[in-house]
Parts: C-alpha cells; structure tokens; sequence
C-alpha cells in the first residue's frame, strides 16, 4: 500500500514555501526532492531526504519505497504542470493521502507585473515540441511555461511570423523566480528577443493591450 503526499514547495526561495509544506515535509518518514528544494527546507540529502530530480526516477522510488509514508516535493503548485499528475496516474489517487497546495511561478509572475491573472491560459513547451503556439496569441491573457531546449528566446522568435508584434502587446520574460538572479524583462520589440540569455528557469507572460 502507497502513503503518498505531494508537497507544493513554491517556486524557489524558502520564504514561497507554506506553513503547512514545511511542516509535513519535515513529519514525513521518506522525502523526496531536488537540490534546491531539500536546501530550502534546510534537509541535508541521506537515507530519509533523497535528492532526485529525474522524474522516472523519482517514480521508482515512490515503489521501492511502498509502505512508507513519503512526501514528493513538487515544484510551484501541485495542479499546475506538476509530477503530481504523473503520480496519481501511476499509483492511483487512493495512494496519495494528501496534495499540499502552494504558490505557483504564475502566481508570482503575475506578483510581479502588478497584474490580476484570473483570466489567464497556461501552456506548456516544457518537454513538448513547440506547436499550437499561434494559440497563445489568441488569448488576452497568457503564460507559456519554458525548459532548457525550449527557451523563452526560442519560443518568443517562433511567435514572431506568427504576428507577436502585430498588435500592442505587453510582453515579459520572467527568469529565476523566488530564486537568486530573479529578473523581470519587457520585450517591447523583435530586437530585444536576441538579448536574452536564457537561465532554465523562466517563462512568458503575454498580455494583450488594452487591458
């Protein structure tokens, strides 16, 4: 039998992550994270904190494991884009006892622009071929989730003959949220896109004018 609880642990920086997070994370009796997220939580990895980031293998553990009552960190929020999907899709809901919410990287994007993300579409190039992109630009709101491959520069220039700058746009590259290099950057034309130097942690928000 699966005792699985998935943890929200924010978008980075200790201070993003709940009360409540903190506190089941440390009752857990198996943890399993990535670097940042254990050093957030001050767990130094050994036999009872496991540092993995891979999530196949993060999977085998959460098997190798059964029994144990263990806690899956997860990135942001648990319903955005998360592992916690592909966990209940393996080991089925009844396995996991609880989803510990949390704040996701649009949440805090959004923070950060002093805008309302109520009526905002997610997408996601993370690990996905980039299609479906003249989609984003239909929205009035929207945020595109990046990877290493699928950078904020690589997508943003794929939307180009797509008419990114066809109409009056707020346009902004978020990197490294609630982490040490955080920037916020406008993207007021084509020129700027090249600038970007991507950091692996970043995504789009794309808003349309006027709002």
């Amino acid at each position: 039998m699966y005792k699985i609880t998935v943890i929200s642990a924010g978008p980075g920086a200790a201070e993003h992550m709940t009360y409540a997070a903190v506190k089941r994370a440390r009752a857990c009796d198996m943890l399993i994270g990535t670097k940042g997220q254990l050093a957030a939580l001050d767990i130094a990895p050994s036999e009872h904190a496991i540092e993995e980031n891979r999530i196949e293998e993060i999977l085998n553990l959460i098997e190798r494991y059964e029994g144990r009552d263990i806690g899956v960190l997860v990135t942001g929020d648990a319903g955005i884009f998360s592992l916690s999907q592909k966990i209940c899709d393996r080991f089925g809901k009844d396995s996991v006892l609880e989803v510990i919410p949390g704040v996701s990287s649009v949440q805090a994007a959004f923070a950060k622009i002093k805008e309302s993300w109520l009526d905002v579409r997610v997408f996601s190039f993370h690990g996905r071929q980039i299609e479906g992109a003249e989609e984003v630009l239909k929205c009035p709101k929207a945020v595109v989730l990046c990877d290493k491959q699928n950078t904020s520069r690589v997508i943003l220039e794929a939307m180009l003959p797509l008419g990114l700058f066809n109409r009056e746009r707020d346009v902004y590259v978020c990197q490294n949220l609630a982490r040490e290099g955080e920037q916020i950057i406008g993207i007021r034309h084509p020129g700027t896109i090249k600038t970007i130097a991507p950091t692996g942690k970043e995504l789009i928000l794309i808003l349309s004018s006027p709002r």
